[in-house]
Order: structure tokens, then sequence, then C-alpha cells
């Protein structure tokens, strides 16, 4: 399950991308502000955290860890690269995340289209 910021172009941009590129097709997507999104982020003490959540397993993964699963889901070269970024130190990779994360509703701004999604897309996004 992917938690992500619904009025972030950044994080609509990841979305759309997992979607065009996944291949199992079995990721749910919760928008943070919805309900869900909320018991989620309270579920796991992370609500003061700026970040993408990936729960899986009963455990919720921020920041870097996030994105570097999310990347593994996807596959590919994707989930290559990520994990040899994942030979980096932790911390200076969290603090990368951290860095574009405090910078990008300045720098995308609020997302410039809807999803356009398929009913089986539609499907996977919970509230």
């Amino acid at each position: 399950m992917l938690v992500f910021d619904g009025d972030c172009a950044f994080c609509h941009r990841a979305v759309r991308f997992i979607l065009g590129h996944e291949r199992r097709n079995d990721l749910l997507f919760v928008p943070r502000a919805t309900p869900r999104g909320v018991a989620l982020r309270e579920q796991y003490g992370l609500q003061r955290v700026e970040s993408l959540l990936w729960i899986e397993d009963g455990r919720a993964a921020i920041e870097w860890e996030a994105v570097s699963l999310a990347a593994a889901y996807v596959g590919g070269i994707y989930g290559r690269l990520a994990a040899v970024a994942n030979w980096l130190p932790q911390p200076l990779l969290n603090a990368v995340y951290r860095a574009v994360a405090r910078l990008r509703k300045r720098l995308a701004g609020p997302p410039k289209r809807c999803l356009v999604l398929s009913e089986a897309q539609r499907r996977r996004f919970v509230e």
C-alpha cells in the first residue's frame, strides 16, 4: 500500500509512474488526506512525517526506504538502480529525500492534471 500526498504534483507523478511501469498490478494507493490515509498515519505514529508511506506486512517505511521499496515493486532498471543506491548511507539518502520533500510543492506546485485511471486502476485507490 502506498500512502501519498494527493495535493503534490511530485506524488501524482510518482503514482502515474508506478501505474505505467508496474508488473504486478496489486498495489493499493491511499491519498494521505482521506480518512484511511489519516488513520494509517495515526496507526503507525507518522502523522507529522512529510513522506510517502510504503506499508507492507504490517510495517510502514518512510523517506528513502519507501522510494526504494516502490522502485523494487516496479522492478526492472528502477529496482536495480534503487538497489545500487541502497549501498549509500541511509542518512544521506534520507537527507536527499527530505530536501526534495521540503521543496516539492514550490518546485512543482499543485497537480496540473487529474489522474486518468482505468476501472481496474480506480478500484485500487482507497479512501
